[in-house]
């Protein structure tokens, strides 16, 4: 091929492709490390790293479509796509949410200890692999029917294997019942465990919440996802075939979707009124 030609084909392919990249800082700025950067209802996007950097090829997304960053604890940012990227610097700082917090009156009632979920760890049902970069930034969730008031003590994964080559940071959220789908979140910080092979114990992986007053008198949702730097291998445990049960998933900021195959290995122990 001609060399001329070839230059022709090498600067029209970098011109078609379009990345953004930058930093996510609180206002102190300080690196929000873990945090999801995407496009709205689109399978596009980046989870920071320690040093709160990202980047993201938008070369194939509509321009009129919105940037959105949502962590725990901070205000949520968005943005039109055409306008963000006309900026010269694509870094973004955070505001810390201010949560107001009303005054209740306590009316003693008995309450029991019970667990909502899945704990079913014989079979692998889903979960990560680094060599499968198309699932690493998946966000797997199952929905948790109630209608008594509850306090959430702890979030548990139940796992049929796994190998990591460094330790892992999961992130976790409680997220309302929007048409059926996960919605907004429910707590106000980012929920995060870090965990080795050697931290794991019978094939269980938990976090204490108890300290974080989750309180609900609703349907909700459970969620996990990984972060950025995961290597290794990690298999949810699951029921398979529970028609009954319902596996919902996306990725980064993408449309939440569902399968009715089964439910994975997470769920939660619990105080509940009686």
């Amino acid at each position: 091929m001609n060399l001329k030609y070839l230059l022709i084909i090498l600067l029209a392919g970098e011109l078609s492709s379009q990345k953004i990249s930058g930093k996510i800082l609180t206002e102190k700025k300080e690196p929000v490390s873990d945090a999801r950067i995407g496009i709205s209802n689109e399978d596009v996007g980046d989870i920071t790293d320690k040093d709160g950097k990202y980047a993201i090829d938008i070369s194939a997304i509509e321009q009129n479509k919105m940037l959105k960053v949502d962590v725990n604890g901070y205000e949520p940012f968005e943005i039109r796509l055409s306008d963000f990227a006309a900026l010269e610097n694509h870094s973004i700082f955070l505001k810390e949410k201010i949560t107001n917090i009303k005054e209740v009156n306590v009316i003693p009632k008995k309450y029991v200890s019970r667990n909502f979920g899945t704990k079913n760890s014989k079979r692998a049902y889903c979960g990560y692999n680094s060599e499968d970069v198309n699932k690493l930034f998946r966000e797997y969730a199952i929905k948790i029917k109630n209608n008594k008031r509850l306090k959430i003590k702890n979030i548990n994964v139940e796992l049929a294997s796994f190998m990591l080559e460094q330790p892992v940071v999961l992130i976790f959220d409680v997220q309302n019942s929007v048409s059926e789908f996960p919605g907004k979140s429910l707590v106000n910080e980012t929920l995060k465990l870090t965990v080795s092979n050697e931290s794991i114990k019978d094939n269980r992986i938990s976090l204490d919440v108890s300290d974080k007053n989750i309180w609900l008198n609703e349907d909700f949702f459970v969620s996990v996802r990984v972060s950025e730097d995961f290597k290794g291998k990690m298999y949810f445990g699951g029921n398979i075939f529970a028609f009954s049960k319902n596996t919902y998933y996306r990725n980064y900021f993408g449309e939440w979707k569902k399968f009715s195959v089964g439910e994975p290995s997470v769920n939660v122990d619990v105080i509940i009124e009686k």
